[in-house]
């Protein structure tokens, strides 16, 4: 045993023996709180596993879990999904030769549910609803629609689920055929379409039910015209159509016919007239208005429509020169009604201005007009007017009296009248003439009497 002679060493030596024994105790009591606590958890486990108040719930959550365990499957955590497809195409199984279809919708909406994959791949695919009235007879049926073509790894809903068809029975029926040119603006206008022939004649068997075939008025076989320019046989689609012009969906026999078309071009030359209209500005005459690069023009049309046309014109509208100054104006032929081409379709006018003069013509004499039920003039207030004719000095010299013609128009039945007054001035219609009277009072009677 050493021996310690120095007092700070015993000193120091009893402070360490003093904190071991400190430790010690610390570690003693966290101990001994410890296994009070393991002893308090052991009496709860053995009141709740083994007392007979708690027994039921203890095996109440033992089969809980059990059946959690037993049930449970990895697939449950794929998140499910649904998409919407609208306006699917209807599809109907159903003896289309012998029965007419009625009621069924346009279209419908399919619902389709599964793994987010499979439903996109699903939406993807041409599906379609299904009416399947295969074996079914004359009359009204509600049958169910069910979706077709989506695969066999998703779910679909259909609505409607069911809907409400009518099968009427087919039977024939023969119609005449008309006809209809279509894309005629694609065809040169100089050329005109002949009445077409049908390889199948002029009679077509339309096979329908009792109640389609009474709404038919007509059936038109469609003609295309399109860059034809000789006579010509194309395949014509036929159309069956209903008092409003609107298609009727109909089982035609033939669907097409064989249409030949002859093209003429039938054409005649004819003169090209200026026809001057409304007012030159104040203070301004035309001096001369005339077309100086064409003068006549080809025209096309019917020969009917030919035999009637001996001129044609260019409107030329005097209130559009503004300037004192001559000057060439580009202008559109106007062609009648019926005529479908032109040669020339535009001309030059030279256009000549001056400043505007006047000049009076008396003693022009009246005439009567439109006598058609053979009346006498028994009174007239007056028998001569005095008119003022203004324009370029050139122009109003040149008018003679006898180039004037004021006139009224007869009355139909006898008695006294204030008829208004009417002129012309002959072979110049850049002249402005105003009478110095607008009415004459006229008292006629039966020409016998």
């Amino acid at each position: 045993m050493t021996q310690i002679n120095n007092p700070e060493e015993k000193l120091e030596k009893a402070k360490k023996i003093a904190l071991k024994s400190l430790n010690r105790g610390q570690y003693e009591s966290i101990e001994e709180n410890l296994l009070k606590f393991f002893r308090w958890i052991s009496t709860i486990i053995d009141r709740l596993f083994f007392s007979t108040k708690y027994l039921g719930l203890f095996a109440l959550l033992l089969a809980c879990l059990a059946y959690f365990i037993a049930t449970y499957d990895s697939s449950s955590t794929t998140l499910s999904s649904s998409k919407v497809l609208n306006n699917v195409s209807i599809n109907a199984r159903y003896n289309s030769e012998t029965f007419e279809l009625f009621g069924m919708p346009s279209a419908c909406e399919v619902v389709v549910t599964g793994e987010a994959a499979n439903v996109n791949n699903a939406a993807s695919r041409k599906g379609y609803c299904q009416i399947d009235l295969e074996g079914y007879t004359e009359g009204t049926h509600t049958i169910k629609m069910n979706a077709v073509g989506y695969g066999d790894n998703v779910s679909t809903i259909v609505s409607p689920s069911e809907v409400t068809i009518t099968l009427k029975k087919k039977t024939t029926r023969q119609f005449d055929l008309t006809y209809d040119y279509i894309n005629q603006n694609q065809m040169d206008s100089r050329y005109i379409l002949g009445v077409p022939s049908f390889s199948q004649g002029t009679k077509i068997n339309i096979r329908a039910s009792q109640d389609t075939l009474n709404s038919i008025a007509l059936v038109k076989a469609l003609i295309d015209v399109s860059g034809q320019t000789t006579d010509f046989v194309v395949d014509a689609p036929l159309v069956a159509y209903d008092k409003n012009g609107q298609a009727v969906n109909a089982e035609i026999v033939p669907s097409s016919v064989e249409a030949s078309v002859k093209l003429s071009s039938p054409s005649v030359e004819v003169p090209i007239r200026l026809n001057p209209t409304g007012q030159v500005p104040t203070g301004l005459a035309i001096d001369s208005a005339q077309i100086v690069d064409h003068q006549v023009t080809r025209i096309y049309a019917p020969e009917n429509i030919l035999n009637n046309i001996k001129e044609v014109y260019v409107n030329f509208d005097m209130s559009t020169v503004t300037e004192n100054v001559d000057k060439d104006i580009m202008l559109p032929i106007n062609l009648p009604e019926g005529v479908s081409a032109s040669d020339v379709t535009v001309v030059n006018v030279r256009v000549s201005l001056s400043t505007i003069d006047t000049r009076t013509i008396e003693n022009i004499p009246l005439n009567a007009h439109d006598n058609y039920n053979n009346l006498a003039i028994s009174e007239i207030e007056f028998m001569n007017v005095n008119v003022s004719v203004s324009g370029s000095q050139n122009n109003i010299n040149a008018v003679r009296a006898e180039d004037i013609e004021v006139y009224f128009n007869m009355p139909e039945e006898p008695g006294t009248y204030s008829l208004p007054l009417y002129v012309n001035v002959t072979n110049n219609p850049f002249i402005n003439v105003i009478l110095d009277k607008s009415a004459v009072n006229v008292t006629v009677v039966e020409a016998n009497s």
